[in-house]
C-alpha cells in the first residue's frame, strides 16, 4: 500500500497544482477567492467524513485531546514562523513552508494509522489521498506569489509524498496496539490540517475582496467534498 500511496498522492497534488493554474489563468478567478474554495473542500473532508469517521471508531476523549494536541502544535509553528518573516514577500514564502510543515505534520498521524491498518474498510485511504488535491491547489496558489523557482515547487511535491510513505512505512513496522493513541493519532490529523484551512486559507483572504463571495467559495467547496465523497 505504501508504494500505491504515494504515487496517489503525489497525482493528488500535481492535479490541485493543475486545477489552480486553471482556475488562475484561464477562467481569471482572484486567488483569494480560490483559497476560500480549497478551505472549503478541506473543511468538507473533515467535517463531512475524517472528523464522524474517528469519532465513530474510536472514544471520543482520545480524539478531543488530539485535537487539542493538534491545534497547540499549530498554533505554536505559525507563531513562530511569522513573527520571523515581517516583510511581504517574505511572509508569503514563510506561509508555503508553513502549509508544507502543517501537511507534514498532518502526515504523520494519517501515515502512522494508515501503516497500523487501522483502514479497515478504506476510508481513510481514499481521504488522505483526497485531500491532498485542495493542498496542491493551495500550495500553487501561494506559490503563484512568492519568488521561488518551479523546482522548489516540485521538490516540495516529491518531499510531501515521500513523508507520508515514510511514516506509513514507520507504521506497518512499528505497530501501535493502544487504541487510545490511535484516537489521539487522528485528532491531531483532523486539527492540523483544519487549523490550516481555517486560520491560514479562510480567515486571510476573507480580508481581501468581497466577503459574500468568500463565504460562497467556502460553501461551495464544501459542497464540493460532500458530493465527492458520496460519488465516492
Amino acid at each position: 500500500m505504501g508504494v500505491s500511496l504515494c504515487f496517489s498522492v503525489f497525482f493528488s497534488l500535481l492535479t490541485g497544482v493543475g486545477i489552480s493554474i486553471f482556475i488562475s489563468k484561464w477562467l481569471k478567478v482572484k486567488i483569494d477567492y480560490i483559497l476560500s474554495l480549497c478551505s472549503g473542500v478541506l473543511c468538507g473532508v473533515l467535517f463531512l467524513e475524517l472528523i464522524p469517521h474517528s469519532f465513530s471508531e474510536y472514544k471520543p476523549g482520545s480524539v478531543f485531546l488530539g485535537i487539542i494536541v493538534g491545534l497547540l502544535l499549530m498554533m505554536i509553528i505559525d507563531k513562530f514562523m511569522h513573527n520571523n518573516s515581517h516583510h511581504g514577500g517574505l511572509d508569503k514564502t514563510a506561509s508555503f513552508y508553513f502549509l508544507i510543515l502543517a501537511i507534514t505534520l498532518h502526515n504523520l498521524p494519517s501515515g502512522l494509522a494508515l501503516g497500523n491498518h487501522v483502514d479497515h474498510d478504506g476510508h481513510l485511504f481514499h481521504l488522505v489521498v483526497f485531500h491532498h488535491i485542495p493542498e496542491g491547489m493551495t500550495l500553487m496558489m501561494i506559490y503563484f506569489a512568492t519568488s521561488l523557482k518551479l523546482r522548489h515547487l516540485f521538490v516540495s511535491l516529491v518531499f510531501l509524498s515521500l513523508s507520508l510513505y515514510c511514516f506509513t512505512l514507520i507504521g506497518s513496522v512499528f505497530p501501535i496496539r493502544n487504541g487510545h493513541f490511535l484516537g489521539v493519532l487522528l485528532g491531531m490529523a483532523s486539527s492540523t490540517i483544519g487549523y490550516v484551512a481555517i486560520f491560514e486559507l479562510f480567515l486571510p483572504s476573507l480580508k481581501k475582496g468581497y466577503h459574500s463571495l468568500h463565504w460562497l467559495s467556502l460553501l461551495t467547496g464544501i459542497f464540493i467534498a460532500g458530493l465527492l465523497l458520496i460519488i465516492g
